[in-house]
């Protein structure tokens, strides 16, 4: 195949378990870019929090954010693509999880908003590097369309009642995915990954079977499944693996930049695999 595109995701991906950007990492996709190939990040975090990763890899190409929902060009911070929530959509499941106590996170304008700092909040500041903004209720704080709603919440029967309740009173309204096994990640109807890139694959006259992508969670799973070759990392979802059509090495062993040597045959030292 002859790839055109590549589409990174950042955590479990490029990022290796410390949600760290390695330096052999950036050497591996600089090498590949050298080669005349676009290279683009499509990520479920804020842009503001992918934004330190890309400028290191020195990305130019269009940085997919919030699981499809925002599209941002890194050189003049231009948004490119922005498909909110409705505010209606959003209010109702706001009131829902404020009344039923769950953890939720808004997004607008590319800023983080939470009731109030707990354990989820400090494990995701540990994630994303972003202070959230401490507003008190939700349900009286929006008063904007938000460009992504996240319920964090650990208990497994607890994640499936949230899900069934949102499925059964929103599924015409929203899109449901998860980056990390706790998150429950709430765009609008019909919004992933593959959305923008289809349209950004079209622009540059790129055809599907032209595109690479990897992965690691179910956020990337219509991604994997649109482009010509997707990769799942060795630490992915099963429910990947199951729709990609090949794997790379562990996100915490320079699996990205072991893939992208062997692949494309790329000058590039790496340490033995672990």
């Amino acid at each position: 195949m002859s790839v055109k595109l590549i589409v990174f995701d950042l955590d479990g991906t490029l990022l290796d378990i410390e949600h760290q950007l390695h330096d052999k990492t950036i050497e591996a996709v600089k090498k590949v870019r050298k080669k005349g190939i676009r290279t683009i990040v499509a990520t479920g975090r804020m842009y503001c929090s992918a934004k330190p990763h890309t400028s290191r890899l020195e990305m130019v190409d269009p940085i997919i954010t919030y699981n499809g929902a925002l599209v941002v060009n890194p050189i003049n911070e231009e948004q490119l693509f922005h498909e909110p929530i409705p505010f209606e959509t959003a209010d109702k499941i706001t009131k829902m999880v404020v009344q039923n106590d769950y953890h939720l996170q808004l997004y607008i304008d590319d800023k983080l908003y939470v009731a109030e700092e707990n354990e989820f909040t400090d494990k995701y500041y540990k994630i994303s590097g972003i202070e959230p903004n401490y507003v008190g209720r939700l349900d009286k704080f929006l008063d904007a369309e938000p460009t992504k709603m996240l319920i964090i919440e650990e208990d497994e029967d607890r994640q499936v009642e949230i899900k069934n309740f949102l499925e059964e009173n929103f599924d015409s309204k929203i899109e449901l995915s998860s980056s990390y096994p706790s998150f429950i990640e709430i765009t609008k109807k019909d919004i992933s990954k593959a959305v923008p890139l289809k349209e950004l694959a079209a622009k540059y006259g790129i055809k599907r079977e032209e595109i690479m992508a990897f992965g690691d969670g179910l956020n990337d799973l219509k991604m994997i499944e649109w482009v010509g070759k997707g990769i799942a990392m060795q630490n992915a979802h099963s429910e990947l693996h199951e729709h990609s059509d090949d794997t790379a090495p562990n996100h915490n062993d320079f699996g990205i930049a072991r893939y992208l040597k062997q692949y494309f045959d790329l000058d590039l030292e790496i340490p033995a695999q672990k």
